[in-house]
């Protein structure tokens, strides 16, 4: 069977962003399925992606980026000539079974660019006009396109779920949102959350194993390390990233604390409690090299893959109700601890983690339990079932 996935405007092939965590696993777990893959994705992941995985594809062809209006195209992908031109001469050469588009932009384009029988599938990533809305709080997003971007994104969105042939969600919140205000039918709309790119290993957080790593990372030893990584310019991170440094970090007054950040596009600095490490590519040492983390989110959708993380690797954290949504297989104050925003109770959280000792270990070990839930098997298993749907579906279109 063979496969188009269409990421216009990121990197399909290395886990640096949620978003591009989730794509990597996708594209990992099709080629494990025996698709042949054929990736579409930005000239800017040229010479960034991971090359045993790059391999693993039929085909890997890049489109470049424009800006309009000081816009960048990331949503208005349909216009983009570049990519329409090289969706065209892909189309005309090959001939796919799926096409599997990665956020709406670029998916109406697609549809009409597609063959008859071929089947399309959208790839969510959370409800893209919540992260539009978001997008345009910031002083650099073009005014004239304020007024209009929440509703363009939730008629753009809504015609997307509309002619998809399936639309993968990463929560059931997304998919009752659909379902709810866009109408979309149920039975199309396909639950599957996205796994670590960590392999689950069942370690204990010991002493000995976070020294080392923070020896690697060049971390003081004798510190209670509270971490918080994502990617930026995700809108949801930049926010809480910008919580951290102005408003938890002076509010957390014990000189034993240090709030140590991380995550793709994150700039390298030293500021009173906080240092930042700017990108890590070893994922696993920074998680081990911490005492707890924080997640504190006030914005956004879909999943925090974040979360996935702190729990493979039983890392206990604070969080936002927000920054917990669609994860359902952990449980509040046992698993995790969480309030309702980032407020003085969030820093008292903070400063009670740091000091009780034993309520650290007990939620270790409650997430220890939990950590092989969600895993890559059960995410390539879903994976294979919603294919034999499909695979199905596209029989039935040649008939």
């Amino acid at each position: 069977m063979n496969i188009l996935v269409i990421y216009p405007n990121g990197n399909a092939l290395n886990p640096h962003s949620g978003a591009e965590t989730r794509f990597w696993n996708l594209n990992y777990a099709l080629t494990n399925l025996k698709f042949n893959v054929t990736v579409l994705h930005s000239l800017n992941s040229k010479d960034f992606e991971d090359e045993t995985l790059k391999k693993r594809c039929a085909n890997v062809f890049y489109i470049k980026s424009l800006k309009f209006l000081g816009l960048s195209d990331f949503y208005f992908t349909d216009l983009n000539p570049f990519f329409i031109l090289k969706l065209y001469q892909i189309l005309r050469k090959e001939r796919f079974d799926f096409i599997l588009v990665e956020f709406p932009w670029g998916f109406l384009m697609t549809k009409f660019l597609a063959r008859k029988y071929t089947v399309l599938i959208y790839e969510s990533q959370g409800i893209e006009s919540e992260f539009v809305e978001i997008a345009a709080i910031n002083p650099k997003f073009p005014k004239f396109f304020k007024p209009f971007a929440k509703l363009y994104g939730k008629i753009y969105e809504k015609l997307v779920c509309k002619f998809a042939d399936a639309v993968i969600c990463v929560s059931k919140i997304d998919r009752d949102y659909y379902e709810q205000n866009y109408r979309i039918d149920k039975s199309k709309m396909i639950l599957i959350q996205t796994p670590s790119t960590l392999k689950h290993q069942n370690l204990q957080r010991t002493d000995s194993l976070r020294n080392k790593c923070r020896k690697k990372l060049n971390l003081p030893l004798n510190k209670t390390i509270v971490l918080f990584h994502g990617g930026l310019p995700h809108p949801p991170n930049q926010q809480a990233f910008d919580l951290i440094k102005n408003y938890i970090s002076p509010n957390v007054n014990d000189p034993d604390i240090l709030f140590v950040l991380a995550g793709h596009n994150v700039k390298d600095f030293k500021k009173n409690n906080i240092i930042s490490l700017g990108f890590v590519s070893n994922l696993r040492d920074l998680l081990y090299s911490a005492d707890f983390a924080i997640v504190p989110l006030i914005s956004g959708s879909g999943m925090r893959i974040k979360c996935i993380d702190y729990i493979i690797t039983a890392l206990p954290f604070i969080t936002t109700k927000k920054g917990i949504e669609g994860i359902d297989f952990v449980t509040p104050n046992e698993d995790y601890i969480v309030y309702d925003s980032v407020d003085d109770n969030f820093i008292e959280g903070i400063l009670n983690l740091h000091r009780n000792k034993e309520l650290r270990l007990n939620l270790h070990n409650n997430l220890l339990k939990k950590s092989n839930i969600h895993n890559r098997e059960k995410f390539e298993n879903k994976l294979f079932k919603l294919f034999e749907k499909l695979i199905l579906l596209r029989e039935n279109y040649k008939k």
